[in-house]
């Protein structure tokens, strides 16, 4: 039999033991808070200079879109990323309206401030004029038979039209005979260029309401529009070739485009949308650009121009891919990183069951993000020309309601939470990984 060691060697032991378990455990928490901050630090930086001012909402307006392009492949060069055909660049051209010069809006008198008091819609024609004959259409001014039928009857050349709450009938042919279309809207108003290909002569604008008086009695309008119709963009695209299968591809994607200016003085950042997918894109490349992290299929990153014009970079793409379709595995389209206190969603997930049980799956093991929530297909994001075509597609965005701006000059780098950002990249990974 053994001697029984003394308590004070026992307890010694399990003290240097307990020392050794403290260690190695701040270890781990150091190296991966160390890592994390490292990433944050990274993506901060990318979406600091997407959204600078120099890059103009990354629109047609002061060179903005080529700007963040030209940003874009100078870092895919730095981590090494392969050229398809010696250049990062797929080039094309769209037809674009802008707003380069003054915008002004009066009421009574005073100047609204554009982007935050109100919009102008992006097909405007030049105009410079006013208003101080206008009809207010709400539920109330069309509610009887007789007052439609009057409605109908009348003449509303270089009329202007009030349209206020109650009024659902904006395809109403007497609409288009107006000079003017001004829209309430009682929250923050929003900014979209999908109409911009080409001009209107009739002039739209959505108004908050809390910027109007009570009673409108004149309105002045201002401002200057050019119309470019070869307009050259391009789509910034890299790739890795895969250590297994280098012929099967899975691409990345986001969009890197933005609003870009509504005048001289107001431009869109676009923080959320979607300069945090550009960034996880980019911190992808990173990643994967790492010979430990080399992947088993090669991964395509393409960042899409044209996207707020109609999915135009995604389109021409999928008419001009750089290698076969038919060769890609999975495409993932990455747009609106910037929250994920409430998870992710997934669009496609209804479609593609076996892939979304994956991603499910893996977020369950590591409890990455609250919830992953699937979603049937849209048309509404740069997954649906490759869907469209046959392409396994996902497209993926965060939800939660600490970040809500959208289409708005207040979308800003400083704003964004980036709250589960870590998180979901470790799930893009592990995903990319198990595919």
């Amino acid at each position: 039999m053994k001697p029984i060691r003394s308590l004070k060697i026992l307890l010694s032991e399990n003290c240097c033991n307990l020392k050794r378990i403290l260690f190695t455990t701040a270890a781990c928490l150091f190296i991966s808070l160390t890592c994390f901050s490292q990433n944050i630090s990274f993506v901060r930086g990318m979406i600091d200079t997407l959204c600078s001012q120099e890059f103009s909402g990354r629109g047609y307006v002061n060179s903005g879109e080529k700007k963040a392009a030209d940003f874009i492949a100078g870092k895919l060069k730095k981590f090494h990323i392969k050229t398809f055909q010696g250049s990062y660049f797929q080039s094309f051209t769209l037809s674009i309206n802008t707003l380069p010069g003054d915008i002004e809006l009066k009421i009574n008198g005073k100047t609204l401030m554009p982007g935050t008091d109100y919009c102008i819609d992006p097909d405007v024609s030049t105009v410079d004029t006013s208003f101080a004959n206008s009809l207010l259409l709400n539920e109330k001014t069309l509610k009887s038979a007789g007052k439609r039928k009057k409605f109908q009857a009348g003449d509303y050349r270089g009329r202007m039209f009030v349209i206020d709450t109650g009024f659902k009938d904006l395809n109403n042919a007497k609409l288009g005979e107006a000079s003017m279309l001004l829209k309430i809207k009682d929250n923050t108003v929003s900014w979209r260029v999908s109409r911009a290909q080409k001009q209107n002569r009739q002039v739209v604008v959505t108004v908050k309401r809390s910027a109007l008086p009570a009673k409108i009695e004149n309105v002045e309008i201002k401002a200057e529009a050019q119309i470019e119709k070869q307009y050259p963009v391009e789509n910034v695209i890299g790739f890795l070739p895969g250590k297994a299968c280098a012929d099967t591809f899975i691409v990345i994607g986001a969009h890197f485009d933005h609003l870009g200016m509504m005048g001289n003085k107001t431009y869109y950042p676009g923080a959320n949308d979607n300069a945090s997918g550009t960034a996880m894109v980019l911190d992808l490349a990173r990643y994967f650009s790492d010979s430990a992290n080399m992947p088993k299929y090669s991964i395509a990153f393409i960042l899409f121009t044209g996207e707020e014009a109609g999915l135009l970079g995604s389109q021409y793409y999928t008419e001009h891919p750089l290698f076969p379709l038919k060769n890609i595995k999975f495409m993932l389209n990455l747009d609106m990183m910037g929250t994920g206190s409430d998870g992710i969603k997934v669009v496609n997930g209804t479609i593609f069951k076996k892939d979304f049980e994956l991603l499910k799956s893996l977020n369950e093991q590591h409890n990455y993000v609250k919830t992953v929530s699937e979603r049937s297909e849209t048309s509404n994001s740069d997954h649906y020309y490759f869907y469209k075509n046959g392409v396994k597609s996902f497209f993926i965005y965060t939800l939660g309601d600490e970040y809500k701006e959208y289409h708005t000059p207040t979308d800003q780098a400083a704003g964004l939470p980036l709250t589960k950002y870590n998180e979901v990249f470790k799930l893009m990974v592990d995903f990319i990984n198990h595919l």
